[in-house]
Parts: structure tokens; C-alpha cells; sequence
């Protein structure tokens, strides 16, 4: 028994090295999405009152779509368990702006377009993890 919880920990922390990798590679063609301003499609821009609230507020006053104060952006983060890899990030307001939001009642509730940042692309970054884990795999 002894033998095989050696070996189950042996093959759990060599399976992590291209978990990590490819959580690294994932985080990076994400943020490609957003300072592309969308991929392959590119998003809809900013209606004039946000770019007129935005030269007014606190960020850099831009007219890219989620990258004003690119909290969002730099917010990806990945959680590797014993067999897979999750990315993701904990800000409230990536579903509203990853799936749009229709238009509401009230102050905040303004129609916002979808803009889908949490995606990969293919084939370019499906092509690349597959390589990182040949790479494991032969080595």
C-alpha cells in the first residue's frame, strides 16, 4: 500500500506541470481577448455615455470595452485539482459583460452588449495545449 500511495502522489505531482502550464498559456490568450478588444469577432464598442463617464471617473478615460481600469482583465486567475484545470475569475461583473444584460429599470441597469472574453481559440490555442501536454507525455 505503501508502494502505491508513493507512486499516486509521484503521478499526481508530475500531472500538475502541464496543468500549470497550459492554466498560464489559457490566462494569456485570454487577456489577448481583451486587448484585442474581442476574438476572432470584435466586440461592440462603448456607447458615448460610458466613454463620457469614464473620462470623468477614477480609470484612464480609454475607449477599449473592459480594459478602462483593467481590474477584470488582470483578475484571471487558475485552480488546479488532482485531474483537472479551472480558470476563471471571482468579479461580479464578468457574466454581465461575458453574456450582455438587457436593458433594466433603474440607475446600473443599462442595456450592456455581450462581450465574451472566456473563450479560447481555435484552433491556435486548442493546438497549443495539446503540444504542452505531448511534451509532458514524452518526457
Amino acid at each position: 500500500m505503501r508502494r502505491v500511495s508513493r507512486l499516486e502522489s509521484r503521478i499526481s505531482g508530475e500531472i500538475e506541470k502541464p496543468f500549470k502550464a497550459s492554466g498560464t498559456y489559457m490566462i494569456g490568450s485570454i487577456q489577448r481577448n481583451f486587448t484585442s478588444s474581442g476574438r476572432p469577432k470584435k466586440w461592440e464598442g462603448l456607447a458615448d455615455s460610458t466613454i463620457r463617464q469614464r473620462r470623468r471617473g477614477s480609470g484612464r478615460g480609454g475607449v477599449k470595452p473592459l480594459i478602462d481600469t483593467a481590474r477584470l482583465k488582470n483578475s484571471m486567475d487558475k485552480r488546479i485539482r488532482t485531474t483537472e484545470l479551472e480558470i476563471g475569475t471571482g468579479m461580479v461583473q464578468a457574466k454581465r459583460q461575458h453574456f450582455g444584460y438587457p436593458k433594466g429599470e433603474g440607475r446600473g441597469h443599462s442595456k450592456t452588449p455581450a462581450r465574451p472574453f472566456m473563450m479560447f481559440q481555435d484552433p491556435e490555442d486548442y493546438d497549443a495545449i495539446g503540444r504542452i501536454f505531448s511534451r509532458h507525455v514524452r518526457s
